[in-house]
């Protein structure tokens, strides 16, 4: 409702909120039900009915009709609990991909001196939640499984106790591992394999990951987990991937080289001396720049846009960020004539099929 993208549509829509219903409502009506269908149902077993399901109206109705064929017209509290894990519903369908995320980085979390029944019963349950969404749960714990350790990184640090701070980095060394086990097999789940045999096995690098980041008593992380940046990052290399491309194509008539030496051999330069021509302090080389720009077949987009893109250094300016006059006394110049850039293009194809409407245009009789 806050999103800026929704802030315009607020004034033309009607707002109507919802929340799942609490077990005493939803109970109080499967009573009704009950009764309506010759049914006694007691308050306390539906109540516990309505809990068991996540509080979700059709599988009450479900159970019921399911009670009611089995069972007979009575339900009592005793009986519901003697029966209740072949009604419950799924716990992990009504967890999120975040809640998932958080039960896997903390590992053995709360299972600290338990019995190996559940400690087993807990391993199987994070094995389980890398499956509400596979798709993104291990690019989630990625994301998330260090931020358990920086507590345990502290109190490591302050105890100034050498052998806690390598037992630290062992247990961040194998977790960083089990990621990285955990990235190769998903290449041959997703890849050209296609070897889904390998989910289970991805699953369980997410678990190992999480087991070896809590310890072996597990640990509690703070907040809420965060969504994977790679989305973003990887977003952005594609598109800088897509420039790089363009420049190598316009370029490839002056230079030789592959797309990777154009990166770090090529282009650094060529900013470094497009950014001394158009940011001269004393005045603005326009024509030096265009000679330059047709020498190589660039053009202007290529010059303000492209190339800033790939800078080294974040803190130094941008070419894009000349004064405006000097950039419409550039554009004006660079507009009175014909350019390099202009005739490749026309040259790599883009322009033949003006250039044929022209010659058809010019032989069509009268």
């Amino acid at each position: 409702r806050q999103s800026q993208k929704i802030r315009s549509l607020v004034p033309y829509c009607l707002d109507l909120k919802y929340r799942r219903p609490v077990k005493t409502v939803i109970a109080r009506r499967a009573v009704r039900v009950g009764e309506a269908e010759g049914m006694k149902i007691e308050q306390n077993a539906a109540e516990a009915m309505a809990e068991s399901c996540g509080n979700d109206v059709r599988q009450v109705l479900n159970c019921l009709q399911m009670w009611a064929s089995n069972k007979g017209k009575k339900m009592t509290y005793k009986d519901l609990k003697e029966r209740e894990n072949s009604i419950k519903k799924d716990e992990m369908l009504r967890v999120n991909i975040f809640e998932a995320c958080k039960m896997i980085v903390q590992g053995r979390h709360g299972i600290s001196g338990s019995n190996p029944k559940e400690e087993r019963s807990s391993l199987y349950k994070r094995s389980d939640a890398f499956f509400v969404d596979y798709s993104l749960m291990g690019l989630n714990v990625h994301q998330n499984y260090l931020k358990v350790m920086a507590s345990q990184f502290g109190e490591a640090k302050r105890s100034n106790d050498d052998g806690k701070m390598e037992s630290f980095l062992d247990r961040m060394h194998d977790a960083t591992l089990s990621m990285s086990d955990f990235a190769v097999a998903e290449e041959g789940l997703r890849g050209g394999d296609q070897n889904w045999n390998l989910l289970p096995f991805c699953g369980m690098m997410t678990v190992k990951a999480g087991f070896h980041g809590g310890g072996n008593n597990g640990s509690f992380m703070p907040g809420f987990p965060e969504f994977t940046s790679w989305m973003g990052k990887n977003s952005t290399r594609g598109k800088k991937l897509r420039m790089l491309h363009e420049l190598a194509h316009h370029m490839n008539y002056k230079v030789s080289c592959d797309s990777t030496e154009l990166r770090l051999n090529y282009l650094p330069v060529i900013r470094d001396r497009f950014q001394l021509l158009l940011l001269d302090s004393k005045s603005p080389r326009t024509a030096e720049a265009i000679g330059l720009m047709d020498q190589y077949g660039l053009d202007r987009d290529d010059i303000f846009e492209s190339l800033d893109e790939f800078k080294m250094n974040s803190s130094v300016k941008k070419i894009a960020d000349i004064d405006s006059k000097q950039k419409a006394a550039f554009t004006r110049e660079y507009n009175k004539g014909s350019h390099t850039s202009q005739a490749l293009v026309a040259e790599q194809g883009v322009g033949k099929k003006i250039q044929e409407n022209k010659e058809h245009e010019g032989t069509r009789p009268c």
